[in-house]
């Protein structure tokens, strides 16, 4: 397989949500630097269904292929999100859903959006964007734009968002330039006052720091899992941080 198809491989792998894993949980190391994990900004329509013990459903939206899901397939973050959120929070009852729009951009995304969150009423909305608007080398204010808009939807419908940049992957990094994604990203979050959880620069800390291999000429199973419980676990930092965040007041 060709280098960079193997890139673009992993990262539809780790994105895919959904899936049931049978692999032990082990102690992997997740750090990562502070100011990326923080949430910055408050989520108070999630704070306050948890407050209230009301049943919390969480979505968590992307564009993987949809891969049809098999008994071997890694753990998804979202379930290792949903694990750890409703024993956190045993009232009321968290639930996460996944809905996958394949290879789709953040534009093309918006058609169904306003749809999707009035059957699933979610109280939080992960928004994973960005890839496949990377690969076909979209116009960077047209996505951000777009970005901004879906944001939109989701405060309209009544949730809050977490949005959620590309993955990092060195077998990709040279053939697409996500520097542009990320910034609109990260301005566009900034802009309507929600977290941002640069998963990029996370992966390429990890990279960097050496506590996963990305480059290696055959990624394993267990790659998959590990990264998958460590943007899990940091996604739940960030949650709880937004959560407490909005019940003590701007910090």
């Amino acid at each position: 397989m060709k280098r960079w198809l193997w890139g673009v491989f992993l990262a539809t792998t780790l994105a895919m949500g959904g899936g049931s894993a049978a692999f032990a949980e082990t102690a992997s190391v997740c750090a990562a630097p502070s100011a990326l994990t923080r949430a910055v900004f408050p989520l108070p329509r999630l704070a306050r269904s948890l407050e209230r013990k009301e049943p919390t459903t969480i979505l968590v939206l992307n564009s993987a292929s949809g891969a049809k899901k098999t008994s071997n397939m890694p753990r998804s973050f979202p379930s290792y999100i949903e694990e750890t959120l409703r024993a956190r929070y045993p009232d009321g009852g968290v639930a996460v859903t996944t809905h996958n729009e394949p290879r789709a951009t953040a534009e093309a995304i918006l058609g169904d959006l306003p749809g999707v969150l009035a059957e699933t009423r979610p109280a939080l909305m992960i928004w994973q964007t960005g890839t496949y608007d990377t690969i076909l080398g979209a116009d960077a204010s047209a996505f951000s734009d777009a970005v901004d808009t879906g944001i939109g939807y989701a405060h309209g419908a009544g949730a809050d968002v977490i949005v959620v940049s590309p993955q990092y992957s060195p077998r990709t990094a040279f053939a697409f330039d996500v520097a542009p994604y990320t910034n609109a990203l990260r301005w566009a979050t900034r802009e309507a006052g929600v977290p941002f959880f640069d998963r990029y620069a996370i992966m390429r800390f990890w990279e960097d720091e050496g506590i996963f291999d990305f480059d290696s000429a055959r990624p394993s199973a267990s790659l998959f899992a590990d990264v998958h419980q460590c943007i899990g676990r940091l996604l739940v930092g960030m949650i709880v941080d937004g959560v407490q965040t909005r019940a003590l007041g701007s910090r």
